[in-house]
């Protein structure tokens, strides 16, 4: 069909726009907010019917969308085309009648980061009521709507590419002949990426689920002394007592040592240890009275040997 061979012919010139207008969005773009304040003028060359040279036009994306979704939820942006105040603008090279209706069929550039939906440059399409249009008057375009579902937290980014405008019978693809009406191309890529919608994902609120709820304890309530009679003692807490066993080896008793003598001589010590002082006095006096004996008999027979000399 026409439709198919313009749209390839479209496709293979955004997809090479496409690439630099993500990196410029992504580069340069931060992600502050998630629906278009306005909508912003991007510039397109568009051909009337099949062949010609290509008009630029400046036309109004409006591109919406929701301001917080959560992840693994249904994210819907919507993206419509104003016509400017001003021609030039697009419109019906001839009558339209109401048995043939208005079909928009585009490309928008959808990109993430980090990657919670594809990056791909999505195909969109969409039908205007069917309505009679008179020759040279402004084309009322129909709203494109693309479906997403991020899978996490993070931003999305919707940037509008290059459109086909054609008719088709209002009865339905393939019961009448299709008309092309205007082939767009992207002028200016910075204008587009500027023109993008910026989707944050956030993550889900918490405090939602309805867990099983935690018992709260009851407070054990203190005793209040009422008692106004004879106060009794204040109980004190005993103070922990230490009990420090020692064990003491005894020593062996000394044995008893027998009496050395009978009789203590006289002024000794009634001590029975006069025998361990030295020896016995009785041998000294014995032997000092032998030695004297033995001088004396010395004696007389020196004298009885003079005395016989003489």
């Amino acid at each position: 069909m026409l439709k198919s061979k313009t749209r390839r012919r479209v496709a293979v010139k955004t997809a090479a726009i496409a690439a630099v207008c993500g990196g410029l969005f992504f580069g340069a773009v931060p992600a502050i907010a998630s629906m278009a304040a306005a909508p912003q003028p991007v510039s397109y060359n568009c051909t009337a019917g099949t062949a010609g040279a290509p008009t630029p036009y400046k036309l109004q994306m409006d591109i919406t969308g929701p301001l917080a979704p959560t992840p693994n939820s249904t994210v819907v942006a919507t993206w419509a085309i104003r016509q400017p105040a001003a021609s030039p603008s697009l419109l019906a090279p001839s009558a339209i009648p109401v048995t043939e209706r208005l079909v928009f069929d585009g490309d928008a550039l959808v990109t993430a980061n980090p990657s919670i939906v594809p990056s791909e440059l999505r195909t969109v399409g969409a039908t205007a009521a069917a309505v009679a249009v008179a020759a040279n008057a402004p084309l009322q375009l129909p709203t494109m709507m693309i479906t997403m579902t991020p899978t996490a937290t993070g931003v999305i980014a919707v940037q509008p590419g290059a459109f086909d405008l054609y008719l088709e019978p209002a009865a339905g693809p393939g019961s009448g002949t299709e008309a092309t009406l205007y082939n767009c191309a992207v002028a200016n890529a910075a204008e587009a990426s500027a023109a993008a919608l910026l989707i944050t994902v956030k993550p889900s609120a918490a405090g939602t689920g309805t867990g099983t709820p935690t018992p709260t304890p009851t407070p054990t309530p203190t005793p209040t002394n009422t008692n106004t009679g004879t106060p009794s003692p204040t109980a004190t807490t005993p103070k922990p007592t230490i009990t420090v066993t020692q064990t003491k080896t005894s020593k062996p008793a000394k044995p008893t040592k027998d009496r050395q003598i009978d009789e203590t001589p006289g002024g000794g010590a009634s001590t029975g240890g006069g025998g361990d002082a030295g020896p016995d006095a009785r041998m000294i006096m014995l032997g000092g009275a032998l030695m004297m004996a033995g001088a004396a008999a010395g004696g007389l027979v020196l004298r009885r040997r003079t005395a016989t000399r003489g």
